[in-house]
């Protein structure tokens, strides 16, 4: 036997991952096969894809309505199939070349086999290997199993069974649908061979904002959908096992998904009505063997009074948050925080200020905060403060996370960051959230990041977190319009943003004076008779020691650098502020000073004469002295490929060299002004672009703009 197979494919808003995936079907060793392509606009799609794809006569391309739902789709697929079995296939997945040849081959006299589906972060087809062994299971009691994700893929099916029980998709369904296909389907069928080993991998969605999986979209869609699949199927008559599948279904999407929304009852009145149509629909029996809580819940909404189930709803959470908040102080302080601080009044005169999560005294922050101090403004301040440094007026201050912290941010009429707020941060609707970032970006950011590399992180989840904090800002600060334009796509930022500057800039305009800088070396204990090197340069995704704790290994020979520039020169290191590696600088006293820990990066600019730094935004900033910058960036070609990407050209634009070895950076610091001519037109051009907002007035147009509406 070698019986045509016709795999069906929708490539709608996958057309970057199109030629992957067209790749594993092209090499499957099962070569009799018609690949049913199908896209709203098929003469884009072409100008897509290898030229091999095209004039290879199984693939076959059918153009969709301009409006079409993957069930839609998957029913014109059908219609224009030719081959005695029918597959699904995802246009972003990928299957191993023996794939179609496995379940050919295994399925026997069945109509039906199912393969093992493993999800993947892949760049290439040589990440994923076929195991060797095909072990063959079957399923007869436990076959609904095999859809609990809701899917049709890496199904071989007869489409003699499909014709004959003329088995279609809903096609008003955005999710689910394959649910109304595979219910049906699975109902006229006892025994469903399975093969064990993973021989389909699904590609793991990483951008659940802009281009979402089905099951990453809004849990708004997801509850529409389930109850609308779930309501269709229950009115057929249903054996007892498909009747238990789908009211468990039901049940987990209501335990899993709706009861994190119900935590706001108001969401409530959304959901009610279809969760009350189709819970009533459940087999009461399903419900005995049900927790406590989950019997009780069922039993409000079967009574479709929604003010009942709103006060018992209240209450399961509140008794879930004694249980899971009681048994540790971070659990205490949430409880207090979301129960009791979040109710307070808001206080409309106070402000809470945060710089890089209370680590310092330093950036925006400080420079709006000084703005308002020295213009006597009455307001009352709080800063947050982990660490051991003078502000001045003083302001009340608090450590991060801690009871007080929380007492707080639920209380002040205004708070302002430079970074993001705790997840379990409560954005009041009177508040006032003004963020003004920490830098014009080079490194590529949340939403324009392809993957996240960061450790213990999971790139949707990193993007969804990240949306639903740009969702509370009502304000957010652009150094200059590049940024502005990143900001908004890259955040998802859709309310006010301030094209002002950054206030933090204020000072390298307006304190860019000798004896000021002369002042500040002095405070800083530095000599006066040589000139400062600055190294700033940034961290690396993949650098860690743990979670939220990156190390730095210096590239730089600073040994070296003493021996041959120590007579004319000193060099700052400043360390990004989220790297915990320590810096021995033993025998190098008098040469290099670790200023890591110093508060304010902008006095570290004043005083210094040459910046040497690599990815950081650092140089954005700097370039406001107009005073030469180069570029260490040994591990470009990593950096640049595999963990972030940028969002410039640097070997174009940027306004000094790229040098990749200690040799190259002694020699530039030698003729550093031989640099400064060779750049000095591509500086101009630089300086125009990324520096024109800083006028030094920054901190008073913010304070206008958002303290004086």
């Amino acid at each position: 036997m070698n019986k045509l197979i016709s795999v069906i494919t929708s490539a709608e808003n996958n057309e970057k991952y199109l030629n992957q995936s067209l790749d594993s079907l092209f090499k499957q060793t099962h070569e009799n096969f018609e690949a049913v392509i199908l896209h709203s606009n098929i003469s884009l799609l072409k100008k897509h894809l290898d030229q091999k794809y095209i004039e290879d006569n199984r693939f076959r391309y059918i153009e969709l309505p301009a409006v079409s739902t993957i069930g839609s789709a998957r029913n014109i697929g059908l219609e224009h199939s030719q081959g005695e079995y029918i597959y699904f296939f995802d246009s972003d997945d990928y299957i191993p070349e023996k794939t179609l040849q496995i379940l050919h081959d295994s399925i026997g006299e069945a109509p039906i086999i199912r393969g093992h589906i493993k999800a993947a972060d892949f760049s290439s087809s040589s990440a994923v290997i076929l195991p060797g062994l095909h072990q063959i299971k079957t399923f007869s009691a436990r076959k609904f199993n095999l859809i609990k994700n809701n899917s049709a893929l890496n199904f071989l099916i007869s489409k003699e069974i499909i014709d004959d029980n003329n088995l279609q998709f809903n096609e008003n369904l955005v999710t689910y649908s394959d649910l109304t296909f595979m219910v049906p389907l699975l109902e006229k069928i006892e025994l469903v061979p399975y093969v064990g080993e993973a021989i389909y991998f699904r590609r793991r969605k990483n951008d659940p904002i802009n281009n979402p999986s089905l099951r990453q979209l809004p849990v708004e869609q997801l509850a529409k959908d389930l109850f609308s699949a779930y309501n269709i199927l229950k009115s057929n008559e249903l054996s007892p096992d498909a009747e238990k599948f789908l009211d468990n279904k039901l049940l987990n999407f209501y335990r899993r998904r709706l009861i994190t929304e119900f935590k706001d009852d108001n969401v409530i009145d959304y959901y009610f009505e279809g969760l009350s149509e189709s819970i009533s629909k459940i087999d009461s029996s399903i419900i005995q063997n049900k927790d406590f809580v989950l019997k009780n819940d069922v039993r409000a909404i079967k009574t479709n009074k929604i003010n009942v189930f709103k006060t018992l709803s209240n209450f399961h959470h509140f008794l879930r948050d004694i249980y899971h908040g009681f048994d540790s102080k971070k659990g205490r302080k949430s409880i207090l925080y979301k129960r009791f601080f979040s109710k307070l009044k808001l206080k409309n005169n106070l402000v809470v200020f945060e710089s890089f999560q209370g680590k310092s005294y330093s950036d925006s922050p400080k420079y709006i905060y000084q703005y308002m101090l020295k213009n006597d403004k009455n307001y009352e301040y709080v800063w947050v403060k982990n660490n051991d440094f003078h502000i001045p007026g003083r302001p009340k201050t608090v450590k991060r996370a801690s009871l007080k912290y929380y007492y707080y941010i639920a209380r002040a009429k205004y708070i302002v960051s430079n970074v993001r707020m705790p997840n379990n941060y409560i954005k009041r609707s009177d508040q006032v959230f003004l963020q003004t970032w920490h830098g014009t970006p080079l490194k590529r950011l949340a939403g324009d990041m392809e993957d996240v590399h960061m450790p213990g992180t999971n790139s949707a989840r990193y993007k969804r977190n990240f949306n639903r904090e740009t969702s509370k800002w009502d304000y957010l600060i652009a150094p200059n319009q590049y940024s502005a334009d990143i900001f908004k796509r890259a955040f998802w930022f859709d309310n006010t943003m301030l094209n002002t500057g950054y206030p933090r800039n204020d000072v390298l305009t307006n304190n860019n004076d000798v004896n000021l800088i002369n002042s500040l070396k002095k405070q800083m204990n530095l000599p006066s008779d040589k000139k400062v090197i600055l190294y700033a340069p940034t961290w690396r995704d993949d650098e860690f020691y743990k979670v939220g704790k990156y190390r730095f290994t210096l590239q730089l020979d600073l040994q070296r650098m003493k021996e041959e520039l120590g007579d004319d020169y000193i060099i700052l290191l400043r360390m990004h502020y989220v790297v915990s590696s320590n810096i021995d600088l033993t025998g190098l006293e008098d040469f290099a000073y670790d200023f890591s820990s110093y508060n304010d990066i902008s006095e570290l600019y004043l005083v210094s004469d040459i910046l040497i730094t690599d990815y950081s935004s650092v140089f954005f900033d700097y370039a406001n002295l107009k005073r030469p910058i180069l570029f260490y960036t040994y591990d470009i070609e990593k950096y640049q490929g595999q963990l972030r990407g940028f969002y410039i050209d640097m070997a174009k634009e940027l306004p000094g060299p790229l040098l990749s070895t200690n040799d190259e950076v002694l020699d530039s610091i030698k003729n550093i002004q031989d640099v400064q001519e060779n750049y000095n037109e591509r500086y101009t051009t630089f300086y125009n672009r990324f520096c024109s907002w800083d006028d030094g007035k920054a901190s008073e147009k913010v304070f206008k703009d958002v303290f004086e509406k």
